[in-house]
């Protein structure tokens, strides 16, 4: 089995859809001597998301790669990039408390989140992301190996330097592909919003190369 240091920083970009409907035009008319009119609210939907979330973030697992993880020095608490350190390849990893989307909405329909990565893992060498940079929602149950679903790269067009302006989707009909849904919520939320947090799980080849690797992972939030 192939082994060496090869440290990701695996950045989170937030690309989070600001719906403002055109209000419906104001009805009148006169039933029997009165004024009848009504009127519609305009959906919005603000969101914000979170790196490294809660304390005890950062990455866990490795077992047997005779290197104890630790979260390389752009992650912080509530802030920074994702960035799993120095790992070794052919071992799996467990990201703790990764990212945390909060959103709110008036849309009675609730909202889609949707996630996908704005390229392939960069670095002097390239590396797939599907497959290797995995999301699910944190629980303290958690584990390198529990199920966990891939992130994949975007059809869309990539904004910025490797997307780090977010990711461009009106060549595919303005909303990413449902393959890349990470959490539907309903409803309308209260003031504070609702929030999900998710863990990524980190899953390398014996034939990764050794590298610095980084990723834009793009959260786009659309009203239901």
């Amino acid at each position: 089995m192939e082994r060496g240091a090869l440290k990701h920083r695996l950045s989170i970009s937030v690309l989070a859809a600001l719906l403002a409907f055109a209000p419906g035009a104001a009805f009148a008319g006169s039933v029997m001597g009165s004024a009848q009119v009504t009127w519609k609210i305009p959906p919005s939907v603000k969101a914000t998301v979170t790196p490294n979330y809660a304390s005890g973030f950062g990455p866990t697992g490795g077992l047997g790669s005779g290197q104890t993880p630790a979260a390389g020095p752009g992650a912080a608490l509530g802030s920074g990039t994702v960035d799993f350190g120095k790992v070794v390849v052919g071992y799996a990893y467990l990201y703790k408390y990764a990212a945390q989307v909060n959103v709110i909405t008036n849309d009675p329909s609730g909202f889609v989140v949707y996630a996908e990565g704005a390229t392939d893992l960069n670095g002097t060498t390239n590396w797939p992301l599907a497959n290797t940079l995995l999301w699910l929602p944190s629980a303290s149950s958690n584990n390198p190996f529990s199920p966990a679903t891939t992130f994949n790269k975007t059809g869309g067009n990539p904004i910025g330097v490797n997307g780090s302006g977010g990711i461009d989707y009106s060549g595919m009909g303005g909303t990413p592909p449902a393959s890349a849904i990470v959490w539907n919520y309903p409803t309308a939320t209260g003031g504070g919003g609702q929030s999900q947090g998710w863990d990524y799980e980190l899953q390398l080849s014996g034939a990764a190369p050794l590298n610095v690797l980084n990723v834009y992972i793009v959260y786009t939030v659309i009203g239901n």
